[in-house]
């Protein structure tokens, strides 16, 4: 299982557009739980936390638009990398730490409970469900 145990990411895109990708995975998630965004515009870091505790399950910063999230522990991280290849497919590059490529489009939701064993809230699997929603465009009048 070597190389298994951690998600890698990187951004095809630029920062604002991670950013804006990113709060529309959370705009739909804050429909079933709510979510806290922060977005620092000097230094160019955009948090994510769930209101009910105090630290980030997901930071992105320009200098750096790249990182790592666990498999095992909170499944937030994958499950907001995960809605945002759906959103906007080709922002990011997904792999585990060994290299091995993920293709987000090929999950399947059993897929995700299986990969992710801590996610097993019944809200895990709501919110999977709506990160794996592509985003849809605003109707114009």
């Amino acid at each position: 299982m070597s190389g298994l145990q951690e998600f890698m990411w990187r951004s095809n895109i630029k920062w604002s557009e991670l950013v804006a990708t990113a709060e529309g995975v959370i705009a739909r998630w804050n429909k079933v739980t709510t979510f806290v965004t922060q977005t620092d515009t000097r230094e160019h870091i955009w948090t994510v936390r769930h209101s009910s505790v105090a630290l980030p399950f997901l930071v992105l910063n320009e200098d750096s638009l790249l990182g790592s999230v666990p498999r095992i522990g909170n499944p937030m991280p994958f499950l907001l990398l995960l809605g945002i290849c759906i959103s906007r497919p080709g922002a990011l590059n997904l792999s585990f730490a060994n290299g091995q490529k993920i293709d987000p489009t090929r999950f399947e939701l059993d897929d995700l409970t299986n990969l992710l064993p801590h996610a097993t809230h019944a809200a895990h699997r709501k919110l999977a469900e709506l990160a794996m929603q592509p985003n849809t465009p605003p109707v114009s009048s």
